[in-house]
């Protein structure tokens, strides 16, 4: 059995299996015992005090740097903590390799749990990204929804029949929730403070320290710990937004075990048969719909604002009519699907329906929940984006290469000629030549790079605009053309007439709607969607 398993789907590449090393045995321990042994035993009887704390400062500060890369690197870390097993179930952790664009690598725990209620066996699966993965036969594949079969198999579901199969159902699905624990300012800080770059200003700040330059170090760590806190805090604040964003909590009629019983959304499992109709709370908004739904029986108008940023009232119907064998395809068949987040304006029950619902709603089963609805993608895109804001590039890192090769050749040649003069201090030589190489990259840097990025970010909230991606804000600086396809979005829905272009190969605009030929006024009045709502008409 290979160490390596793929991973169905388009969110993770490859996972590699992994297993912690017992503390003493991790190379970022037991190397350096032996390093501190052999400068205690024999670097310090044979030389001076002096040079020996200069190798201890040596060591240690090489100590320092491979615990940084075990931060820094997810690839370090798993070459340093960990080892790479061939059996899956002595395996603790695996190390996530995403797919192109879909996050950076992580080691996440891998959980190993006996099966679900009524079976013997045993349930092997990660999380990643609030999405779970499940072993199977040699591959890891995402957690399957009830999300493709048949019209017919639809259209036979009562809800679950018994409370073993809603144990198990909530078992493999969880809870109907947006859950993600609110980080502590310090956690976030030390992240920040573990950045490369910020390390990097530390230790010039440390270097000035050391050539007497007291008053400007002290000044420089002091802002640059102001502005990292102000980042967290920003971060911080955006957590805490999200986490205001939570599945309705509305009491629906669910039809469990043979009857209908009122249940919160948050508890709802795909499977679940529900009553679901316009439901407005206490101050009169509209209550949105708790999870990913598939109409039954019924229809409904909805506003879909909340994902597609379109203010047009979406009809939405049953799929009794639809062929029995024919399987759902959620992107081709979303006129039947009720998105998790929306919100229904109208609706009218089908009193037709074997399944007949105690308050005339519409009869839906519930597909998706949790993270894996459109609101919970959504809302994941989001969380995610908000790990990182940084304007830091290939490009600056390319620049600052070239500087580094002059920043050596200097460095370099102030060391040959300092080695050539016996009355000259190495200490001060050493810390000469180190801020030679450390004077290419200025500390402000970092920040001028990220304070462009936050206050773009800043520009753009102000304008009710959320950015996903804050770290493509410095490409656009490069681009001169923009093509818009939602016109839905940035325009009114209100049309107003103007005129026909096109007639007869007639380039002029034709006002005067007697000259258009009726055919032509037939299309024009066919390509309007009009709706009733609370007694008004919509288009």
């Amino acid at each position: 059995m290979s160490w390596r398993f793929h991973v169905g789907g388009k969110v993770v590449d490859t996972v590699d299996i992994l297993r912690k090393k017992h503390w003493a045995w991790r190379f970022d321990v037991w190397p350096f015992s032996i390093l501190y042994a052999v400068w205690l035993t024999t670097v310090v009887p044979s030389i001076d005090f002096g040079d020996a704390a200069i190798v201890l400062g040596g060591l240690v500060a090489l100590h320092i740097l491979v615990w940084l890369f075990t931060a820094w690197s997810v690839d370090f870390k798993c070459f340093v903590q960990y080892s790479k097993i061939n059996d899956i179930h002595l395996a603790d952790a695996c190390k996530i390799t995403p797919a192109k664009f879909s996050g950076s690598k992580e080691v996440v725990p891998l959980h190993i749990r006996k099966q679900l209620s009524g079976s013997s066996g045993e349930e092997i699966y990660f999380d990643f990204r609030k999405q779970r993965f499940i072993y199977l036969n040699g591959i890891f594949w995402k957690l399957p929804y009830p999300t493709k079969e048949t019209f017919g198999n639809y259209l036979k579901s009562s809800g679950h029949g018994s409370e073993a199969k809603i144990v198990t159902a909530t078992e493999k699905w969880g809870r109907n929730i947006f859950e993600y624990p609110q980080p502590t300012f310090q956690k976030l800080m030390k992240e920040h403070c573990m950045e490369p770059f910020f390390v990097f200003q530390v230790f010039c700040v440390g270097l000035w320290c050391l050539d007497e330059y007291w008053y400007y170090s002290l000044f420089t760590l002091f802002m640059l710990f102001m502005f990292e806190s102000t980042m967290a805090k920003s971060r911080l604040k955006t957590l805490s937004e999200l986490r205001r964003v939570r599945v309705d909590s509305q009491t629906l009629t669910v039809h469990r075990c043979g009857k209908w019983v009122k249940l919160s959304g948050t508890d709802l499992v795909p499977g679940d048969v529900v009553s679901i109709g316009r439901s407005s709370g206490q101050n009169g908004e509209d209550k949105s719909v708790p999870a990913d739904m598939l109409i039954l029986a019924g229809n409904a108008i909805v506003n879909e604002a909340i994902l597609t940023g379109e203010s047009t009232p979406q009809w939405k119907a049953s799929i009794v009519g639809r062929g029995t064998e024919e399987k759902l395809s959620i992107k081709r068949d979303k006129n039947h699907v009720l998105f998790g987040g929306t919100k229904i304006l109208q609706h009218t029950p089908d009193k037709t329906f074997p399944l007949r619902t105690p308050d005339g709603g519409c009869v839906a089963v519930v597909l998706r929940t949790g993270f894996e609805t459109s609101q919970g993608k959504l809302m994941r895109t989001i969380l995610f984006s908000t790990e990182r804001v940084t304007a830091n590039s290939w490009e600056s890192g390319l620049f600052i290469l070239f500087l580094v090769v002059f920043a050596l050749i200097a460095a370099g040649y102030v060391l040959k000629k300092g080695l050539e003069d016996p009355t000259r201090s190495k200490y001060k030589l050493f810390l000469s030549c180190s801020l030679i190489i450390t004077s290419v990259i200025p500390p402000e840097l970092p920040m001028e790079l990220s304070i462009a990025v936050n206050t773009s970010l800043i520009a753009l909230a102000r304008r009710g605009i959320f950015c996903t991606e804050p770290f493509r804000i410095p490409f656009a600086g490069k681009v001169d053309i923009c093509c818009f396809d939602k016109t839905g979005t940035l325009t009114s829905d209100d049309m107003e007439f103007h005129g026909v272009v096109g007639l007869n190969g007639n380039k002029n605009l034709e006002s005067d709607m007697s000259k258009v030929p009726a055919l032509t006024l037939e299309i024009l009045a066919s390509c309007h969607a009009l709706v009733f709502v609370d007694n008004k008409l919509v288009c």
